[in-house]
């Protein structure tokens, strides 16, 4: 087996791993931590998927320049700026359930709910 594909069948298992951890739970700070881990199994799956290519970085280490099968930078940075946009995402997340336990005192989505509706019905 390529070890592209076993990143990609990893990371695909992780996705699995952590949308059936965000659907279950129902503790909110274990949905958040699912969340991170289907953000981190997204981005192995592209560098599984650029591993089954077989292009090599984009750094030059000889001169005269050798003509080869290079990666492309562009979808690098779209990556890195993915990771910093779930990271962001994952502290704002979390400030936003400290939030709710400093009013609420639970992290229980389904008692949220409840208290939800109770406020909207006065």
């Amino acid at each position: 087996m390529n070890p592209g594909e076993f990143v990609v069948y990893i990371s695909l298992a992780s996705f699995a791993i952590g949308f059936i951890g965000m659907v279950i739970n129902p503790n909110m700070i274990k949905k958040i931590i699912s969340l991170g881990v289907v953000e981190t199994s997204v981005t192995l799956f592209y560098v599984g998927i650029s591993a089954l290519s077989g292009t090599v970085p984009p750094i030059i280490t000889s001169i005269p320049f050798v003509e080869g099968q290079y990666a492309d930078p562009v979808p690098q940075a779209v990556i890195i700026t993915g990771i910093v946009i779930g990271f962001a995402l994952l502290c704002l997340s979390l400030v936003f359930t400290i939030m709710l336990y400093n009013r609420y005192h639970t992290l229980d989505v389904r008692s949220l709910e409840e208290i939800f509706q109770r406020e909207n019905e006065h």
